[in-house]
């Protein structure tokens, strides 16, 4: 296999044979062994998947495009939210896996699972079961990732109020119980006074009311900037000492110590605490439902691949599926080896694909496709 690979792949079909030659052997002679665009695997699909009639293939070809199109983003925002999770993408020993094996080799080695998608069923009850557990997914993913981000919220909140100067941070970490003086009749205001402003606060503050205690004043915390300061008054007069101060530019901090005691600090940790739990668990849950999404979609691209197989190249079945791995910037030469592989068949055969980043459609003679695996 050449190492020089990106991380998308296309699912594709054609009739089982071209001429008396098997296609399978045509596309890895071409387009691996001989072009070198990309890698070839077979891709097997059960040939006993429920047909149905012509009518209920047309109806589900259209309800596959897009559960496809939703699977694959659910399938995708659980990658997302690891990446959000850990702020980077899973190195090599962190990597995604399903079947405990790597999510390129579980797709280049597809086996259908019969146990959790019985062959017998028909086509439409095993797309509405795959789509139902990834809704389910889908939801749990929301809920887990809501509750996640509510904390994370919360502990950026808690950084901003223990951030900034004196004027405007949280003081529960510097103020302590016995700075403070609280009785029937007195009470301590804390103010906060520009350090080249201290002289002026320790000649008038005893003044700029009646009722304040002399040398009730102490500095409890300095920053850069300013000066925090207690003054013990009586109560009567504490609103009015609050308007005096603030038109002298000092400014009175509302402060109450918590009854339970604890500190901004321990409430910060207590949330770090609780972050680091369910940073755990939404991390064990995405590695582990990613493994459920990701087999659910795949057996979702096999049988879009037979519905549009067989709608394509009809009965009796008698097509194909072939996975490949285009290398590196290889993908314009690859689909012109693949057009001339398929150039036989008939406009009928034709599938008409839109091209996203050309904003136009293409038309393939074969059955295409895509598995974008870039986030994994």
């Amino acid at each position: 296999m050449a190492s020089s690979t990106h991380k998308s792949f296309w699912l594709v079909s054609g009739p089982k044979t071209i001429g008396t030659q098997d296609t399978y052997a045509i596309i890895q002679r071409r387009v691996q062994k001989e072009a070198h665009h990309a890698d070839a695997f077979k891709f097997e699909i059960p040939p006993d998947l429920k047909v149905g009639t012509l009518d209920s293939l047309m109806s589900l070809s259209d309800d596959l495009s897009r559960i496809d199109t939703y699977v694959e983003n659910v399938t995708h925002k659980i990658v997302r939210q690891l990446i959000d999770i850990f702020e980077k993408k899973p190195d090599k020993n962190e990597s995604l896996s399903v079947n405990a094996t790597s999510v390129e080799t579980y797709l280049t080695h597809f086996a259908w699972d019969d146990a959790k998608y019985p062959v017998r069923s028909p086509l439409r009850e095993l797309t509405d079961r795959i789509s139902q557990q990834v809704t389910k997914l889908d939801e749990e993913l929301k809920l887990k990732a809501s509750d996640y981000s509510s904390i994370s919220h919360s502990i950026a909140a808690e950084e901003r109020k223990l951030g900034g100067t004196l004027l405007v941070r949280a003081l529960d970490d510097v103020v302590k119980r016995p700075d403070l003086t609280e009785t029937d009749y007195l009470t301590t205001l804390l103010v906060v006074v520009p350090k080249h402003a201290t002289k002026e606060w320790m000649a008038q503050y005893e003044t700029l009311t009646e009722f304040v205690l002399p040398r009730s004043t102490k500095l409890v915390a300095e920053d850069a900037e300013y000066g925090l300061y207690t003054v013990v008054l009586f109560k009567r007069v504490a609103e009015s000492y609050r308007n005096i101060a603030r038109e002298k530019r000092f400014t009175v901090r509302d402060f109450k110590i918590e009854e339970d005691g604890r500190s901004r600090a321990e409430e910060r940790s207590k949330l770090l605490t609780e972050k680091d739990r369910q940073k755990r668990n939404l991390s064990r849950w995405c590695k582990t439902n990613f493994a459920e999404a990701f087999v659910a979609w795949v057996h979702l691209k096999a049988i879009r691949i037979f519905v549009e197989s067989v709608l394509r190249f009809g009965l009796p079945i008698s097509f194909q599926a072939v996975l490949l791995m285009p290398h590196k910037k290889d993908d314009k030469k690859l689909r012109e080896v693949m057009g001339d592989i398929f150039k036989h068949l008939n406009s009928s055969h034709t599938m008409v694909m839109k091209d996203e980043d050309a904003g136009s459609e293409r038309f393939y003679p074969y059955v295409y496709l895509p598995l974008d695996l870039e986030d994994m």
